[in-house]
């Protein structure tokens, strides 16, 4: 009689677990919500604090950095803020409606030196390809006094040319070949040596070179100094 009793508990149980299970998404995003990360690209402005629907979201962002992923309620809009740190005032802001199960990103950044800061939202497409490294090239450089080229030696992709607010991507086989270089279109006398992209990190006098792997996607965030050098980040999203 206790094994009848105990068999349809641990059935039970075990339904209830698969249940659970298909539930939860890769890093532990449940159905239903949705993930989003903040960037703060204004060289010339202070930490920010972001804020979905007046509540905190993420830490604080300082120049040149990013927020983690921050898990929020899916197929719901929210109205975007920042907030200079230890400020009340709203600096920027948007609305946006982010869908269920899917990853976006939120950069603070301005068109130009004397433009106001906005925040523009983009969809992140996170999905991996394990053979393969996904490359995003996002332009924000709006102290650069001219566009930037994008160039491959191993010939993944053609070369092509950026301005301020472009957004690219390529999915590319990464080989001994692969070396990914950026430069003004316009170059200035102050830009100092440049990271590559490369299947390998190197450091020397002469280059500098980041790693890129396959299986991984990457955001190329590209901005400027103060002086209008150009900046070259690489920000993995997996």
């Amino acid at each position: 009689m206790k094994n009848k009793v105990l068999f349809p508990k641990i059935f039970l149980l075990l339904i209830l677990a698969v249940l659970i299970s298909s539930c939860i998404k890769n890093d532990n995003l449940i159905e239903g919500d949705a993930k989003v990360r903040y960037f703060q690209s204004v060289v010339t402005d202070t930490t920010q604090n972001f804020f979905l629907n007046g509540i905190q979201s993420g830490a604080s962002t300082t120049y040149g950095s990013n927020s983690n992923y921050v898990v929020v309620a899916g197929d719901s809009t929210y109205a975007i803020t920042s907030k200079n740190i230890n400020t009340g005032t709203d600096v920027a802001s948007t609305s946006y409606k982010f869908e269920i199960g899917a990853n976006y990103s939120v950069f603070y950044t301005r068109k130009t030196t004397s433009s106001p800061p906005q925040l523009t939202v983009f969809k992140d497409d996170v999905k991996q390809n394990l053979d393969s490294v996904k490359l995003t090239f996002l332009n924000l450089g709006y102290t650069l006094g001219s566009d930037v080229i994008v160039k491959d030696d191993g010939g993944a992709f053609p070369q092509f040319t950026m301005k301020y607010g472009d957004r690219l991507s390529h999915t590319i086989k990464v080989s001994k070949a692969t070396k990914i270089s950026f430069a003004l279109t316009t170059p200035i006398s102050t830009q100092p040596i440049l990271n590559t992209l490369d299947s390998l990190a190197t450091s020397t006098t002469a280059s500098k070179s980041l790693a890129i792997s396959k299986g991984v996607v990457y955001t190329v965030l590209l901005d400027g100094t103060k002086l209008g050098e150009l900046q070259v980040r690489l920000v993995p999203a997996n």
